[in-house]
C-alpha cells in the first residue's frame, strides 16, 4: 500500500516542478531563487557548472523551449536533505526543427534557513525514443 508523501516530499516536488518551469522560460532570476549558493550541475563526462555558469547557460540556450516536464518523480527524505529522481523531457525547436531531449536526473535539495534549495543536479541524456 503506497504511503502518502510527507510535507518535505510535497514541498520539494513542487519546487522541482517550479525549477523545470523556470528552465522552460529561460528564467534565470526565478531559477536563481531556487538554487543554493553552492549549487553544482554535474554530467557523466565529469563536466561541472557552478551556479553562475548554470544560470547563464539556461538564460542563453540557443533554442526555443517548447515544453519541459518531469516524469516518474520520486523524492526521498534524509533529514534536512531530499533526493529527487526522475526523467525530464524537453521539446525544443532549433533551426526550424523540433527535437526532444530525455534526461534521467538526480537533484539534491538541502534545507537552508528554513527553505529548500537545489544544491546538486546530475543528469544523463537518454537515447532518442526512450519511453520510460
Amino acid at each position: 500500500m503506497p504511503t502518502r508523501p510527507g510535507r518535505a516530499e510535497e514541498a520539494v516536488l513542487r519546487i522541482e516542478r517550479e525549477t523545470m518551469g523556470a528552465i522552460g522560460r529561460k528564467d534565470a532570476a526565478a531559477l536563481g531563487r531556487i538554487l543554493d549558493e553552492e549549487f553544482v550541475y554535474r554530467t557523466p563526462a565529469g563536466e561541472e557548472l557552478a551556479r553562475a555558469e548554470f544560470l547563464q547557460n539556461v538564460a542563453s540556450l540557443p533554442v526555443e523551449i517548447l515544453s519541459v516536464r518531469g516524469e516518474g518523480l520520486k523524492a526521498s527524505v534524509f533529514g534536512e536533505t531530499v533526493v529527487v529522481t526522475g526523467v525530464q523531457r524537453a521539446r525544443v525547436r532549433a533551426d526550424g526543427r523540433e527535437q526532444e531531449s530525455v534526461v534521467a536526473f538526480t537533484d539534491v535539495f538541502v534545507k537552508r534557513r528554513g527553505r529548500w534549495r537545489l544544491r546538486l543536479a546530475y543528469g544523463v541524456e537518454l537515447p532518442a525514443g526512450h519511453t520510460d
